[in-house]
């Protein structure tokens, strides 16, 4: 904390991660949960950089909240905090963020299965990106050699570039959303995986992540924080009602992105379905630690002592927060909308 106020920042500097925080912002969700000081002002900041450099998380997180005073990590990858954790950093699993996967793999006609992809290009987002992990699991199971056996192809994020990319021959496998791969198969397309089916319990890509000396001193500052992006996660996935807003969003902070590729607004991409499928948990909760631990030993990413699940994990205030947010009942209805687009999508 700085000044008597939360500091909250994103790990990531994809302009997507900002989303929800900023929606929750914007919305008052976190002042309503009780984020103000005792005058009425806010009680918490919002850094909008990046902590560390895409891809560095792993090493650089905590020394990165330490020095910028930062309470809570938005966005980390799961597997960064139980390394972090293996070394004695103060640092804690709060609740989920990207908790399943939305994507499947997709190779032209010639291509029939993952096996086929010995020697071949794979397209994916960027090096030690969640779709450059979750490919990795995927062809370690088809028996390849994940160092050796494919060359790597940095794509970039949005799913109309990895499209082009398989259709143009550039890759011979790229991740796109479910729903484009099912329209893909009628041009001859093959659907290679999807990850979703082997998670029934989730998949904890990325989580929120918060020091252990705030969760000591000021719990009912997290709470609170835990609330209003319960809500924003709701608010993201309430389609078609809050397009809008959240397209306008993605537009405005994508003015002050310095990396050229996030600066550039994808009217494509920001869809309903785009919005709506997004994998923020409805309760906040973060599951499926064993299945992504178990995975992440396969791919060889544990060379070291993995502490528990239980020493990692601190979820009892988004359990809390979710728990007082359900008997709230000015947002009953909102709940029940987002519920039933949850079930649809089986996260």
């Amino acid at each position: 904390m700085l000044d008597g106020k939360l500091r909250i920042a994103p790990t990531c500097y994809h302009v997507l991660h900002l989303l929800p925080v900023m929606a929750a912002h914007r919305m008052n969700f976190f002042y309503d949960a009780g984020l103000k000081t005792s005058d009425g002002s806010l009680a918490y900041e919002i850094l909008r950089d990046a902590m560390v450099p895409f891809g560095l998380e792993k090493l650089g997180i905590s020394q990165a909240m330490k020095e910028k005073s930062v309470d809570i990590a938005l966005d980390v990858q799961s597997r960064t905090v139980f390394y972090q954790r293996a070394r004695g950093a103060d640092i804690y699993i709060i609740a989920g963020w990207r908790n399943q996967h939305t994507n499947a793999w997709v190779g032209p006609p010639h291509i029939k299965s993952l096996k086929d992809l010995k020697g071949k290009r794979v397209g994916i987002s960027d090096f030690n990106s969640l779709r450059h992990w979750g490919i990795q699991i995927q062809l370690k199971k088809a028996g390849l050699d994940i160092e050796r056996d494919v060359e790597w192809v940095r794509i970039g994020v949005s799913e109309h570039l990895h499209e082009e990319a398989i259709r143009s021959g550039k890759v011979e496998c790229s991740p796109v959303s479910v729903r484009q791969a099912e329209a893909m198969k009628k041009d001859g397309c093959n659907v290679l995986v999807v990850p979703k089916e082997q998670y029934p319990n989730g998949f904890p890509q990325r989580i929120i992540a918060a020091s252990g000396r705030i969760l000591e001193e000021r719990p009912e500052l997290v709470k609170n924080f835990l609330k209003g992006l319960i809500r924003s996660y709701w608010f993201v996935r309430d389609m078609p009602k809050n397009h809008e807003f959240l397209y306008n969003l993605d537009k405005n902070l994508r003015l002050s992105a310095a990396d050229p590729e996030e600066r550039v607004h994808n009217p494509k991409r920001y869809t309903v379905t785009f919005l709506e499928s997004q994998p923020f948990p409805l309760d906040g909760l973060a599951t499926g630690f064993e299945d992504m631990l178990r995975e992440e030993g396969n791919i060889g990413g544990l060379n070291y002592d993995v502490p528990k699940v239980s020493d990692v994990c601190a979820q009892d205030l988004v359990v809390e927060a979710f728990k007082e947010l359900r008997q709230q009942p000015d947002v009953q209805e909102e709940y029940q909308r987002v519920q039933a687009i949850a079930e649809r999508y089986g996260y």
